[in-house]
């Protein structure tokens, strides 16, 4: 796999641009890379995420294949936008994938169907994404890849050291 144009950076939901853990995961990730902090729309995510996807479209020049990293909502985002787009690889970063009490098999779903290399990057104590949940639908797609941060929950707090490398070094090997 060639080395990806763009890294582009999701936060999570309202959150910033320029969220740490992602400007962490950028740094770490190699000079192949050139962060682009799209944002995302404030608010309620629209319906289907197509406020979303058509901010973030609007962001990949041309027809590059970037390389995405989504903390928390901006990893349900980046999975829909894999799914619709050409993209080299994707980091999810504590993804949501079950809230408690809302179920959200959309994004179960949107797992089962991405075809590119995909990283999860999630805390064994993430009330969000519960491990019960991920460990089937990664055992079901062998385009993902599973990294549990013993100790860390959603935010992944002191552990977070750990979860930037563990996704910088799945997108230095997504380059090569």
């Amino acid at each position: 796999m060639t080395a990806p144009r763009a890294l582009i950076l999701l936060p999570g939901f309202n959150g910033a641009a320029r969220q740490p853990i992602l400007v962490k995961v950028a740094a770490a990730a190699g000079p192949a890379y050139t962060p682009q902090f799209p944002g995302l729309p404030r608010g309620r995510p629209s319906e289907g995420f197509e406020r979303e996807l058509a901010h973030l479209a609007a962001q990949v020049p041309g027809r590059s294949a970037p390389a995405l990293v989504g903390r928390s909502f901006g990893g349900r985002v980046a999975l829909r936008y894999a799914r619709l787009r050409r993209v080299r690889a994707v980091v999810l970063l504590g993804f949501p994938v079950r809230p408690p009490g809302r179920p959200r098999p959309d994004d179960e779903g949107a797992l089962l169907a991405v075809r590119v290399p995909t990283l999860i990057v999630q805390g064994d104590v993430d009330d969000r994404g519960p491990l019960e949940v991920l460990r089937p639908l990664v055992a079901k797609n062998d385009a993902l890849e599973l990294v549990v941060i013993e100790g860390a929950g959603h935010a992944f707090g002191r552990h977070e050291p750990r979860a930037v490398e563990a996704a910088a070094a799945f997108l230095r090997r997504a380059s090569r």
